[in-house]
């Protein structure tokens, strides 16, 4: 029993999962455990009962698994599209309300759209659409401002063109010389580190170590006040043992020299 509470320890550095992200919908996370995978971390999902999912890791890798999930903007949330924006089942709406839907729609579709092209991690997409007078002889063109956060190992210079046509031709009365973009490399990509052989996330922090220190300090106080109350239990229960075996080797020698004492005495008689 004492070597079982003495391995109790032991239980609490094996497996220790602590959760990352939770209430997710499984692809994305299939995506978090895709890319922290692709990093060397080993990501678990757990299905809720509610139909959505859980994402943890081992609690060591959680500073580097949240810097990482970060730089890739991970979970990416769900865009909505104009079939859905507009199934208004049985809703009464104006023309201005169906017009502001409309465009809010657009961007999200559109967003949706440049996050497809590879090493693009968020797209926002922004459409200045004026209204129509038919009494004003100059026209206000349409606009639009698109910004993409996108992996700096990927090269999209030479795309530029190609988005601004693609918005240009989703837009009505949008030219592509009126689409505006800027582009926002980031570098998630974790690089392993010479002198400590960790891993080591670009853009990090000077908090992480405060946060891995209140990650730690609570987990050592617990194996400190479990190791020393199965410490105590094993005294308190070996020093009664070692008592009742002295006694009784003792009592053991008496018994054996009484026989020895008698038999010396009739010798002698």
């Amino acid at each position: 029993m004492r070597r079982k509470l003495i391995m109790l320890p032991l239980l609490f550095l094996i497996g220790c999962k602590s959760s990352l992200f939770e209430g997710l919908e499984e692809n994305q996370a299939n995506q978090i455990i895709a890319v922290l995978s692709k990093h060397g971390i080993e990501g678990a999902k757990e299905r809720n009962a509610d139909k959505t999912w859980n994402v943890s890791v081992e609690s060591d890798d959680v500073v580097t698994a949240t810097e990482i999930t970060r730089a890739y903007a991970l979970p990416h949330g769900s865009h909505a599209n104009l079939g859905e924006l507009f199934s208004r089942q049985g809703l009464i709406s104006n023309p201005d309300e169906d017009r502001v839907r409309y465009l809010y729609g657009l961007t999200q579709e559109l967003a949706d759209t440049l996050e497809k092209i590879d090493g693009v991690l968020v797209a926002r997409v922004h459409i200045v659409q004026p209204e129509r007078d038919p009494l004003m002889r100059q026209v206000t063109p349409s606009s639009a401002a698109v910004m993409l956060r996108y992996r700096s190992d990927y090269n999209l210079e030479y795309m530029r063109d190609k988005i601004r046509g693609l918005v240009a031709g989703s837009v009505e009365g949008l030219t592509p010389d009126h689409v505006y973009l800027t582009f926002i490399p980031v570098t998630p990509v974790a690089e392993a580190t010479e002198e400590s052989g960790g891993v080591a996330v670009s853009g990090s922090t000077p908090h992480h170590d405060t946060v891995l220190m209140l990650i730690v300090l609570p987990v050592m106080a617990l194996l400190l006040i479990i190791s020393a109350w199965v410490w105590d239990s094993g005294i308190r229960s070996f020093t009664p043992t070692f008592y009742r075996r002295r006694k009784l080797k003792k009592r053991t020698a008496e018994q054996a020299e009484g026989p020895k004492n008698a038999a010396s005495g009739g010798d002698g008689s």
